[in-house]
């Protein structure tokens, strides 16, 4: 559970924020949680978690161990996803966001799976550094998002890993210049 805002910061203020609830799914997990009566792995249910939602089209593990090789990042342990769920056969995930370790548990890096309204998609992997509590990133924009900001964007990152408590904020720069804001905790 917890509270997702937006910050539009020009040209005009504008501002909201409401309750959410994420899941965040162990893909080891699925086949097991795939027997509980609420959640479905790939197939119908109250909620659900179905491949198709993320990645290319081939099977999310596949997908994600493709992603994590061209990037050059050895994460072979647990790979976890915190998203929304399908509820009743529908979702939109604006942002899926992927926590790939080392076998030894370390987090090696984050995927950034940012959708759109015209059900395309594109993933940011970036490598976590040793040690790191707070993660900070950035890269440029390399997605069509939003009718209301442009590709002369830029994202800055800034994660507090699952544990009792996650957070997700995210600066959007446009030309240099602040213009969003928004935030998961």
């Amino acid at each position: 559970r917890g509270m997702v805002m937006h910050k539009r910061l020009r040209p005009k203020l504008h501002q909201f924020r409401y309750r959410v609830f994420s899941l965040l799914l162990d893909l080891d997990e699925l086949p097991q949680l795939n027997r509980l009566a609420l959640f479905k792995w790939n197939r119908f249910g109250l909620f659900s978690f179905h491949d198709r939602d993320h990645g290319d089209g081939r099977p999310i593990r596949d997908w994600l161990a493709g992603l994590l090789s061209d990037a050059g990042v050895v994460a072979d342990g647990p790979c976890q996803v915190l998203c929304y769920p399908r509820i009743l056969g529908y979702v939109f995930n604006p942002l899926s966001v992927w926590f790939c370790h080392a076998r030894d548990g370390a987090l090696k890096a984050i995927v950034y799976e940012v959708h759109n309204t015209y059900d395309e998609r594109h993933s940011y992997v970036l490598p976590v550094m040793a040690g790191a509590g707070t993660i900070t990133h950035d890269c440029v924009k390399d997605f069509y998002v939003s009718p209301f900001l442009s590709r002369d964007c830029r994202y800055h990152f800034q994660i507090r890993p699952p544990d009792e408590k996650v957070a997700v904020v995210i600066r959007e720069e446009e030309g240099g210049v602040p213009i969003l804001d928004a935030a998961f905790v």
